[in-house]
């Protein structure tokens, strides 16, 4: 057997012997997180069983639900279907809109590769469209679906799955096109690589595809794993909740140890037909974002920044600082943006959430920048080795990691702010210890394995620096506004974009839609300003991936 043969197969046995420390370390991770449950939220649970009439109760059966009374496995057994299906359904609609994109995009470029000022046009275009993409709130759909459903409109269906399709067709959109400046060839050779890469990819993508279906079928009351979830951690149904993360945990688990089996099967593969064919040399794609852009970019993220550090101060009335008179206003020379049903100013909480949002990102990713640094250059360096012991010291460093991102981020997030408790400090150490660090080492390290041209794996690690921090905001600001949005993130009074969504945005929002209508625009905008900001980064110093994104949601 050749040596690639040999680590070849090596790297099958590691990835298979990973999974199961994985999968142990996930269990652990479940045990510690069941041992640390406060005394206090067990006596709040007591105080709610018995005013519910179900006390006693066995605290020391973890088979059974605290409050159904009836086997986990039973309570489960049912949604896993809707939810799986949803899963798969959605996935799959994804991986054809993307795939429609991309074949539009190569025949797009084919004709637009000359002048090099249109070539830069498309590439702009491209990345506002993927950034956009990748940002569209699932609150819009959410909001759009209760007016659909208050003016007694049919549901349509597929609803669902549309929504659940979104996420997963822009991240492989952006992956695709890393993929595409890979490889120059033959039509049939290119479509065979990015086929195989956009499988693998979305197979890798069960963790985020699994978060955004527990989130829609939250927000629009479907009776799969997530309205359970959210029902079993909002009653204090411990047994049922951590049984869903588990069984949640062993399908991502299963499906990316399915996606690295199938990609180390093709790249060792592929590498042998290639050597004895004759191919065109593989180059790196010419840089299609100007400068000037980047800047631009950048420039919103300041402005963005400078409005969380002053706009309050030009606030025209308190975040809280009520005037029942003014109830349900509508926009007007005295409330811009109207006021809600407590008669407080939109406009003026607007500019305080945006700075809460922005803090919490900040305070998040700066936890995790030097430690996710060095952690990322540890396996780098180790890697540089570039023989199967590297690769398995490699993953024995990044084991932690694969670990803790066994668990879709928002079920992770959702058990560990039902023991904490909610608060700012609380999702900011909880988003950037458990969920935001794990992620920034991953947009690290797929950052370093595939460095610019010419470029050592140093360089790579150093320079996605800045990438991994903007991006890092960024997925701050989508945790954040989601746990708001579901009750377990920053508690109102305070004004959270996600929170102002939520409860009493929903309850009112047919007679005053401005109360919905501001913060979604705003978490909107603030999302795309600050993803777009780390693609173009991303691109310009000439990184060959495109798939550092998709890392910050797995």
């Amino acid at each position: 057997m050749s040596p690639e043969g040999k680590r070849a197969l090596i790297a099958v046995g590691r990835r298979v012997a990973f999974a199961g420390l994985i999968l142990l370390g996930a269990w652990l991770v479940l045990a510690v997180s069941r041992a640390a449950i406060p005394g206090s939220v067990i006596d709040l649970l007591v105080a709610k069983l018995m005013n519910a009439g179900k006390w006693p109760v066995d605290l020391t059966n973890w088979s059974n639900s605290w409050w159904a009374g009836q086997p986990v496995g039973e309570l489960i057994g049912e949604p896993l279907g809707h939810t799986a299906q949803l899963v798969v359904l959605g996935g799959l609609l994804g991986l054809a809109i993307a795939a429609v994109l991309l074949f539009l995009g190569v025949l797009i470029s084919r004709v637009t590769d000359r002048p090099t000022w249109l070539a830069r046009v498309r590439g702009v275009l491209r990345l506002v469209l993927v950034s956009s993409g990748v940002t569209t709130s699932i609150f819009w759909g959410a909001t759009l679906f209760i007016v659909y459903r208050a003016i007694g409109a049919p549901t349509p269906s597929g609803w669902e799955v549309y929504y659940v399709s979104l996420l997963p067709a822009w991240l492989l959109v952006q992956a695709g096109h890393g993929e595409l400046g890979k490889l120059s060839g033959s039509y049939g050779l290119l479509a065979r690589h990015l086929a195989v890469r956009l499988v693998t990819r979305l197979l890798k993508l069960v963790g985020a595809i699994i978060a955004i279906s527990v989130l829609v079928e939250v927000i629009f009351n479907s009776q799969g794993l997530g309205r359970l979830l959210l029902n079993a951690v909002n009653q204090g149904d411990f047994p049922v909740a951590f049984g869903i993360a588990w069984v949640f945990v062993l399908i991502v688990v299963l499906v990316k140890l399915v996606a690295d089996l199938i990609e180390i099967a093709y790249s060792h593969f592929s590498s042998q037909s290639e050597s004895t064919e004759d191919t065109e040399e593989k180059v790196a794609p010419r840089l299609r974002i100007p400068m000037g852009w980047l800047v631009f970019s950048l420039a919103l993220v300041l402005v963005s920044i400078v409005v969380a550090v002053v706009g309050p101060a030009f606030a025209p009335y308190g975040m809280n600082e009520i005037s029942l008179a003014d109830r349900l206003a509508p926009p007007s020379a005295e409330h811009v943006l109207g006021t809600d049903n407590l008669g407080r100013d939109i406009f003026s909480r607007l500019l305080y959430g945006i700075r809460i949002d922005i803090l919490v990102g900040f305070m998040s990713a700066g936890i995790l920048v030097v430690i996710a640094t060095c952690w990322a250059t540890l396996a780098a360096y180790l890697r540089k080795a570039n023989n199967w012991l590297g690769d398995t010291l490699e993953d024995v460093v990044m084991l932690p990691r694969d670990v803790v991102c066994a668990f879709p981020w928002l079920v992770l997030l959702m058990l560990l702010m039902s023991i904490v408790g909610p608060g700012l400090l609380q999702v900011a150490l909880v988003g950037g210890l458990v969920v935001l660090l794990p992620r920034a080492v991953g947009m690290m390290r797929e950052a370093y394995s595939s460095p610019p041209q010419g470029r050592g794996w140093l360089y790579s690690v150093l320079w996605s620096i800045p990438v991994m921090f903007i991006l890092a905001v960024a997925g701050s600001i989508l945790y954040t506004s989601s746990l708001s949005y579901l009750g377990f993130g920053i508690p109102p009074p305070t004004p959270e974009l996600g929170g102002m969504l939520s409860g009493t945005g929903r309850q009112y929002m047919l007679m005053a839609p401005w109360m919905v209508l501001w913060p979604g625009l705003v978490l909107a905008l603030l999302s795309f300003v600050w993803v777009m900001a780390g693609d173009a980064l991303l691109e310009r110093l000439g990184f060959r991936t495109k798939a550092v994104w998709a890392k910050a949601v797995e």
